[in-house]
């Protein structure tokens, strides 16, 4: 049964990628610290960068010189194992994959980084279900975010605290950054003020936008949708937002727990 599962999910999903982040952490139990990679007789501490049902790509503090040396290892054959601290168990498991090692190469900007890549030979079933679960859960997700569109919530310290919301957002507009005060948020649009001295934002201007959460930190981007200063020279602007599962994910917990006690705005 758990073969055919996973090879559903092996053929479902075989061209989706999954990047690493505090959400794929919490949802695949995979714990990033704890990644070994054995090559000949050498164990290099790694972490998760990306994973797919056919290759791992990782990362891996080496010097410019081990870079070279472990290059020698191109298409040898080597062991990844995994650490996965699921939800319902008390200790770790083990999840050890046979791979071959297809590159190694150095990281552009960060020194010290290198970057390997190994094909599995083949996925593990344990491996391939834990991230056919986490796209699964992605695309419950996407369904969500759907049935909660345009449902906002007035930010105020009440529905922060229920939120889990740190009252910290920063926006990106191409080489600037601004630090935002929420007016109210949902999975698919954000509210927000911005200082008085802030420059005048275009309507129609792509942004990103850094939420922080006790959850989760993470990235959205964005399409600003309308700016308007107000008399006391602060800026209300609103933003159209693209499909975050980790904004999702924080927003269903919410309106689950609290219900008709979820203040609109």
């Amino acid at each position: 049964m758990q073969k055919q599962e996973t090879l559903n999910y092996a053929e479902q999903f075989k061209d989706a990628t999954v990047s690493f982040s505090p959400f794929v952490q919490r949802s695949t139990g995979i714990v990033q610290s704890q990644t070994v990679l054995k090559v000949d007789t050498y164990d290099l501490i790694c972490v998760p960068y990306q994973l797919t049902m056919s290759r791992a790509v990782l990362l891996a503090s080496l010097s410019r010189d081990e870079i070279v040396f472990f290059q020698r290892f191109t298409n040898a054959l080597a062991g990844l194992k995994l650490m996965v601290q699921a939800a319902n168990a008390r200790e770790p498991s083990k999840i050890f994959c046979r791979c071959m090692v297809t590159g190694v190469a150095a990281v552009k900007s960060r020194e010290s980084v290198g970057i390997l890549s190994c094909d599995f030979k083949p996925i593990p079933p344990d491996l391939a279900s834990i991230l056919g679960e986490h796209l699964m859960f992605v695309e419950r997700l996407r369904a969500q975010a759907s049935d909660f569109r345009d449902r906002a919530v007035a930010i105020s310290p009440e529905s922060s605290r229920h939120l889990g919301f740190n009252n910290y957002a920063v926006m990106t507009a191409g080489t600037e950054q601004h630090k935002l005060a929420l007016f109210s948020l949902a999975v698919n649009r954000i509210d927000f003020l911005m200082p008085m001295r802030s420059p005048d934002i275009a309507v129609g201007t792509a942004v990103s936008f850094s939420l922080f959460f006790q959850r989760y930190r993470f990235s959205v981007s964005g399409t600003v949708r309308s700016a308007t200063r107000l008399p006391t020279g602060i800026q209300r602007v609103a933003a159209v937002l693209d499909f975050s599962p980790e904004l999702v994910d924080v927003m269903g917990d919410y309106f689950y727990s609290y219900g008709e006690k979820a203040r609109e705005a």
